[in-house]
Parts: C-alpha cells; structure tokens; sequence
C-alpha cells in the first residue's frame, strides 16, 4: 500500500511538473494552435527555445518570447507558423497564408515589431517568404487571450507588401509616431523622372485585427525624392511605432 501511494504521488508530481521523484520529466508545454496542421506544436515548441527574441505582445510590461517557423514541403497552409510564449503563461501559435515559403530553402523571419492604436502590446510583423521581389509580409496579434491575424486591407488574405514591386511601381509599408498603418505604392511618370504616390494612412479598430477606411493622400514627387517625402518606401519600415527588438 505504500509503494501504490508513493507512485501515485510521483505520477501527481510529474502532471504539474514539479521535481523530486526519482525519473521524473518535465512535460513539454502544450501549444494552443490555430489548426489542425500535425506538426504545428512540435515545430512551434522547437523554434520558441531556440528563439532570442523578446517583446512584450501581451501589453503587461513583462517581454515574451516570439519565433517563426517555415515547413516548405508541407501541405497547405502548413507551411509556415508564427508562435508567442507568454511570460509567465502558456504558449500560442497561427498559420500564415497557405501561399507561404513555397520554395524549399525560402523561411518565414520576423521583420518587425509594432506599436499600432491604442493597445499596450506590440504587433509581429513576419515576411511570409511568398513573394520572390517583395517583402509580403503578414501582421499578427496578441488579443482576447490568443494569437490572431490582422487583417490589413491590402490583399483578400490579409497580407500586405512591406517592399517591393521593382523601379517602376515600387511599394512600401511603415507606421505614424500615433500608430496608424501606412500603406503606399507609386508609379513612375512616363518621362521615367518623377513617381505619383497614392499613401493610404489606417487607423487600429478597437479590437485590434481590423482597420478603419484609410486617409489617401496623393502627391507627384521627383525620382530621388521618393524616399525622404515617403520613408515607407526606402526603410527603416517600423521606427516611428517600434518597439525594441532585442
């Protein structure tokens, strides 16, 4: 009867965790994920320990840890996942776009952190490694207790172009100090010497995944001109509303 007792309070003792019995092992923390992908827990759980990136998504001054991960010979839309472990509690993934990292040897990165409305945590930006001359990128959140997309109203998946479309109609992305989105692209004028710019600038919903219909603003500005009248097009894409990569 003794023994009987003592292994089940080891079996107690490893459910939660906590050291102490002779062979104990830690279990690994579960993954809330957004599908049915069957390596998602395993490739997000990998990716977040070897991760060295810390940003507080949840909005309680506390940093957590972001990662992304890229499966390329996977089915649709298995492809490619991006995963947050929140400090001091659980772990949380989402797909990106099925039309992710379709090459093999193309990988899902982080590009940026931003500070977007009026929400205290900070937004992922990830390069979903779709697009061959473009940075075609996908915004996610830490909202309502989980990991969602933001749908950014540019393309019907929600994804938006941070750099991009070549010399001619180049495209750009970045954000206000105040923390709207700023979405623009260009074209250049016939005579190859200046761009008309159309900027679309969109205010957060207060849910955080969507925006309001956007401020355009149109201009004519001179070929070299492009990026100091529109920083979006030329980088650093994130400053105005970043928080710290570190």
């Amino acid at each position: 009867m003794r023994l009987r007792r003592l292994v089940t309070a080891c079996s107690v003792v490893a459910l939660v965790a906590v050291s102490g019995c002779a062979g104990t092992v830690e279990p690994q923390a579960r993954v809330a994920t957004s599908s049915a992908c069957p390596r998602e827990q395993a490739l997000v759980r990998r990716a977040l320990e070897g991760s060295h990136l810390r940003v507080d998504v949840t909005g309680d001054g506390k940093p957590d840890t972001v990662a992304v991960v890229s499966a390329p010979g996977s089915a649709k839309p298995c492809r490619g996942f991006v995963g947050v472990r929140v400090n001091g509690g659980g772990t949380y993934s989402r797909h990106l776009i099925p039309a992710a990292v379709p090459i093999k040897g193309i990988r899902a990165r982080v590009v940026g952190v931003a500070h977007l409305g009026h929400r205290p945590g900070a937004d992922i930006v990830v390069d979903t490694g779709a697009a061959a001359d473009a940075v075609l990128a996908q915004m996610f959140t830490f909202v309502g207790g989980g990991l969602r997309a933001v749908h950014v109203p540019d393309q019907p998946d929600g994804s938006f172009i941070v750099e991009g479309g070549g010399l001619v109609y180049p495209r750009g992305a970045g954000c206000t100090a105040d923390g709207r989105l700023v979405l623009s692209q260009a074209a250049q004028t016939s005579d190859g010497k200046r761009f008309r710019v159309t900027r679309r600038t969109y205010q957060l919903r207060r849910g955080g995944v969507r925006f309001t219909s956007p401020v355009v603003e149109r201009a004519t500005v001179p070929l070299n001109r492009l990026g100091a009248r529109f920083p979006e097009f030329v980088g650093p894409h994130w400053t105005a509303c970043a928080r710290s990569l570190t």
